[in-house]
């Protein structure tokens, strides 16, 4: 019984221990993390790709609509080609989705303010959100490979945090765990 409670917490530590490596790995090459997601990404693209276009030509006799899988795994191994040869250009590409996404949404939270137009705590919170949203948005649009680093950043640093945090949790198990 001991000795399950020694392994869940272990394990759990282990955890904790691999995502506060991979933080620090982030925060120490930024750079090297952007291109490491960019090409992660394109591989998961391409291996989609495969399994697509091997699909639509194995069972073309018998599905109807063999020829939309088709093309659709010829574009996700074209993509995921396209990707793997230049990484630094998808990931500036998919900061810019991001930083559209986010003008977008602060662009709602500051309409949604000045359709209400009260001064309540929430519709302050609208306002403010959105226009940290508006600027981050256009922050991220206008230095896409910039802010990519910035947030890859931030994902060592909560990487570093969560790890801490489930260190100190399973620390608890071998405490607090009954079998």
């Amino acid at each position: 019984m001991k000795f399950n409670r020694i392994g869940r917490w272990g394990m759990s530590s282990l955890g904790g221990i691999l995502v506060m490596i991979f933080g620090f790995i982030t925060l120490a090459f930024p750079t090297i993390a952007v291109k490491a997601l960019a090409v992660y990404f394109a591989l998961s693209i391409l291996i989609g790709g495969i399994v697509l276009t091997t699909y639509a030509i194995q069972y073309r006799k018998i599905t109807p609509n063999w020829k939309s899988r088709l093309l659709e795994g010829i574009i996700s191994l074209v993509l995921g080609i396209v990707i793997i040869l230049n990484p630094e250009s998808a990931a500036a590409f998919l900061m810019i989705i991001i930083g559209a996404w986010a003008a977008i949404i602060g662009l709602v939270f500051i309409g949604t303010f000045f359709a209400r137009k009260t001064s309540q705590m929430v519709d302050v919170l609208n306002l403010t959100t959105g226009v940290i949203s508006l600027v981050l948005g256009a922050i991220i649009i206008f230095n896409p490979f910039g802010s990519s680093r910035f947030i890859v950043i931030l994902v060592g640093i909560y990487a570093i945090i969560y790890g801490i945090v489930t260190m100190v949790f399973s620390s608890k198990i071998v405490n607090h765990t009954e079998d």
